[in-house]
This record gives structure tokens, sequence and C-alpha cells, in this order.
């Protein structure tokens, strides 16, 4: 928590924009990503808690924003406005791999679609964001994450635990996905994207 001008606390709730999943895909990936923080999160060299516990929402990023919560009315009109151009995604992994850093994810194939979403969702809400970010634009790497700050002795072991290596489905909504804090990520905001 951070302190406000009065000398009050203020709890800070960060944004990230992303492509929700749909069950039973969901349920799968949360199983399997509670299993892993239970075996490894508590090895796992994180800020937050070390307690074995899955604190997130599988999901797919399109864009990490930081503590903007204040924005969130203006962040959601302007999806409400980018949805209207971009269709339902087809989503389709590539490969379950360990990112540099020690974060398990499976990646999956960008298309040109997938892209054309991220820029957009880059260009129109940047303005509202509290954190810039390295990994966007042409460096957009899309994935989902399974779990992050793995010492580099468990790396293997992990990748070898995890049982859904690969996935494919239509993302129908964009997500505005909240964390409060260091405790556990909601969706807190729902979107469709246009119909095909």
């Amino acid at each position: 928590m951070n302190l406000n001008w009065l000398g009050q606390y203020v709890i800070m709730k960060k944004i990230t924009i992303v492509l929700t999943i749909p069950e039973p895909l969901l349920s799968e990936l949360d199983s399997e990503i509670i299993m892993l923080h239970k075996k490894y999160g508590e090895y796992c060299k994180s800020n937050y808690p070390k307690d074995g516990e899955y604190r997130d929402v599988p999901h797919i990023t399109l864009l990490t924003m930081g503590a903007c919560y204040e924005n969130i009315a203006k962040i959601e009109a302007k999806l409400k406005e980018i949805v209207k151009k971009h269709k339902s995604l087809k989503i389709k992994s590539k490969q379950l791999v360990v990112f540099t850093g020690g974060h398990l994810v499976i990646q999956i194939q960008n298309t040109k679609e997938i892209q054309d979403l991220h820029n957009e969702i880059v260009k129109e809400l940047t303005p509202f964001s509290k954190k810039k970010v390295e990994f966007i634009l042409d460096k957009y790497e899309p994935h989902s994450s399974k779990i992050i700050w793995l010492p580099k002795e468990l790396e293997e072991k992990a990748k070898n635990d995890a049982k859904i290596k690969e996935f494919s489905f239509i993302a129908k909504e964009i997500g505005i996905k909240v964390r409060q804090e260091d405790t556990y990520c909601t969706i807190e905001k729902r979107i469709q994207l246009g119909l095909n």
C-alpha cells in the first residue's frame, strides 16, 4: 500500500488488458497453474507472496498498464470503441517454453489480427497507463503464463510437470484484469469483440 498526500494508506489497483480464455480450458489451465504454484511458488524470485498460492487468472496479455485504476471508466470506454473494429480471434498455441527470467509460458502464434488488436490497444490506451513496458508493438509476443520468476535449476522440472502444452480456442472478449496490491486478480470488465 502507498500513502496519499494526507498520509492515509491507499490501495493500489493495477490494470492489465487481456484476451480472456473460455471454459473448459480456463478451468484446466487454472488447475494446472495452482498445482505448479503449490509445488514451486515458494522458490520463485517474485515480489508477490511466496506462499504457493496462485493469485492470477489465466489470460493472454494485450497491455500491462500498472496502477491506473482511476482511469478504468475511460479505459473501458476506449475498449468499447476498439472492439467494434476487431472480430473474434482464432488463438493457437506454438509451444511451451521458458522465457528469460524463468517465466514458464505457452507461446501463442501471433497473427496479423492479434497484432493489429494489440497495436490499437497500445495506441489508444497508453495515455491512461502508469506503466511503460518494453514488450509492446513490434516486440509483442503473445503468451499465456503458467508460473514466473522460477529459479534456473527448477525451470526444466516445472516445464516437465506442465501437462497442457498446447491449445486452441476462439477469443470472443477482452477483459480488464485488476490486481489489488499483491492480492488476487479478477476480470472486472468483459467486453465482447465484434462478431464474425
